[in-house]
C-alpha cells in the first residue's frame, strides 16, 4: 500500500499546481521533475521529515546541492552539467519561497543565490566550415524527405528546433519588391520575431507545404506532420539530424542547436552587427549573443589587418584645419581655426604618446583659455556697438 503523502509533498504538490495557471506548459514538467527528485533525495536521506518548517538549511539543502552534484546523466555516466543543476535549484527555490504564505511555514534562505552554479564560460561549438558545406549538399539532395527540409530550414534561419516545431503553414510574409519575412512564433524567450529570407528559404517553405500532403498528413495549421505530437516531432528532428550527418561523412556529434550557432557566425563574418544579430536570435540579453558566435584565428587576423588599413581616429579632422580659407578673418573664422588648432593638436597628444604628453596637454589647456579669452572680446566688442 503506497503511503500517504505528507504536509510537506502535498504543499509542494500544491504550488506546482499552482504555478500551472501561470506557466507555459512546457514549463510545468520541469518544476514536476525537480519536485520528484528532491522528494527522492528525502525519502533516502531523511525519511522522518514530513512538514515544511522542519527544513533546515544544514544539513538538508546543502545535502540537496551534494545530491545534485552527485547525479549522473544515464547513457553517458558523466555529471550533470551547471545548466541542469542550475535549473533544479531555481525551480526548489521558488517553491520554497511560495511556501512562505502557509501556515507553518519554512525558513526563509534555505536556498541562496550564490547557490546557484554559475553558468560554464562554454565556447561556440558550431560546425566546421567543411562540417556544414558536407551537411547543407546531403540536405539539398534529398528533395523528397521532409526531415531534411526541415533541419535544412532550421540551419537557414537559426530558429531553434522547437520554433521550427511550430511553425505555421503562412509562415512566410511579403514585405515589398523581393524582400520576404519568415514569421517565428513564441519561442523560448516568450516572444515572437520576423528573421529576412531568400529565395532558397522561400523554396524550401513551398516545398514542406507540397510534402505536408503526403502521408502522414501533417495538421492545417502546420507545415510539419507530428501524429504522435510536437515533443515526438522534435525528437524525430534531432534523430534524422544525426542519421543525415552521419550519411554525410560528418563523425562528430551534431545536435540542432549547433546550426544556430553556424547561422550566427556565418553572418557575423557576413558583417551584420551584434544588435541585428541579436534581433534576428531573439535573445532578451545582449551579453548571451557573443556566446553563439565563433571568432576564429582567421576572423582575427583579417579585422586585425583591416583595423590597421583603414584606422578609425579617435578625433575627426575638422572641416576649417583641413581646407582653410584664407581670406575669411572675422571673429567665428579666428574662432574656429583655434578651435580646429586644439583638435589637431590633442588628436596629435594621442597619437604619439610619450615622455612630453604632459606639455601636450598643457599646451591644449592654453590654447582653450586663449579661445575662451579671444570669445569674451568678440561678445564684449559686440555689446559695446
Amino acid at each position: 500500500m503506497k503511503k500517504p503523502a505528507h504536509a510537506l509533498e502535498q504543499a509542494l504538490q500544491a504550488r506546482v499546481a499552482w504555478l500551472a495557471t501561470t506557466l507555459r506548459p512546457s514549463s510545468v514538467p520541469h518544476y514536476r521533475y525537480t519536485l520528484r527528485l528532491f522528494l527522492e533525495y528525502l525519502r533516502q536521506s531523511f525519511p522522518d521529515l514530513e512538514r515544511p518548517q522542519q527544513l533546515r538549511r544544514d544539513p538538508h539543502l546543502l545535502g540537496w546541492l551534494a545530491f545534485l552534484w552527485m547525479r549522473r546523466v544515464r547513457h553517458t555516466g558523466q555529471a550533470w552539467c551547471t545548466a541542469t543543476r542550475a535549473g533544479h535549484v531555481v525551480r526548489l527555490r521558488t517553491l520554497l519561497e511560495l511556501l512562505c504564505d502557509r501556515p507553518g511555514p519554512p525558513r526563509p534562505g534555505l536556498l541562496r543565490r550564490q547557490d546557484i552554479p554559475r553558468r560554464e564560460d562554454v565556447p561556440p561549438r558550431p560546425p566546421t566550415t567543411e562540417q556544414d558545406a558536407c551537411l547543407l549538399a546531403e540536405l539539398r539532395r534529398r528533395s523528397e524527405d521532409w526531415l531534411a527540409h526541415t533541419i535544412l530550414l532550421t540551419r537557414l534561419t537559426g530558429v531553434r528546433i522547437g520554433e521550427t516545431a511550430d511553425v505555421s503553414a503562412d509562415c512566410l510574409r511579403h514585405l515589398e519588391g523581393d524582400r520576404w519575412a519568415l514569421h517565428v512564433p513564441l519561442g523560448k524567450m516568450h516572444n515572437d520575431r520576423w528573421v529576412p529570407v531568400d529565395e532558397e528559404v522561400r523554396t524550401v517553405v513551398a516545398r514542406l507545404r507540397f510534402l505536408r500532403t503526403l502521408p502522414p498528413a501533417a495538421p492545417p495549421e502546420f507545415p510539419l506532420p507530428r501524429p504522435r505530437g510536437r515533443e515526438a516531432l522534435v525528437r524525430q528532428i534531432r534523430e534524422a539530424l544525426r542519421r543525415i550527418a552521419a550519411e554525410a561523412g560528418i563523425t562528430a556529434h551534431i545536435v540542432p542547436h549547433q546550426l544556430r550557432h553556424t547561422y550566427a557566425t556565418s553572418l557575423l563574418r557576413a558583417g551584420i552587427s551584434l544588435p541585428a544579430l541579436m534581433k534576428l536570435l531573439g535573445h532578451r540579453n545582449a551579453n548571451m549573443t557573443p556566446r553563439y558566435v565563433e571568432i576564429t584565428q582567421h576572423d582575427l587576423q583579417r579585422e586585425f589587418h583591416r583595423a590597421w588599413d583603414t584606422p578609425r581616429h579617435l578625433a575627426p579632422l575638422p572641416a576649417s584645419a583641413v581646407s582653410p580659407d584664407p581670406d575669411a578673418a572675422n571673429g567665428p573664422a579666428v574662432r574656429d581655426r583655434m578651435g580646429g588648432a586644439i583638435r589637431m593638436l590633442e588628436l596629435f597628444r594621442q597619437q604619439n604618446p610619450g615622455a612630453h604628453e604632459n606639455d601636450f596637454r598643457l599646451l591644449v589647456r592654453g590654447l582653450a583659455r586663449i579661445r575662451s579669452r579671444f570669445e569674451k572680446l568678440i561678445s564684449g566688442s559686440k555689446s559695446e556697438k
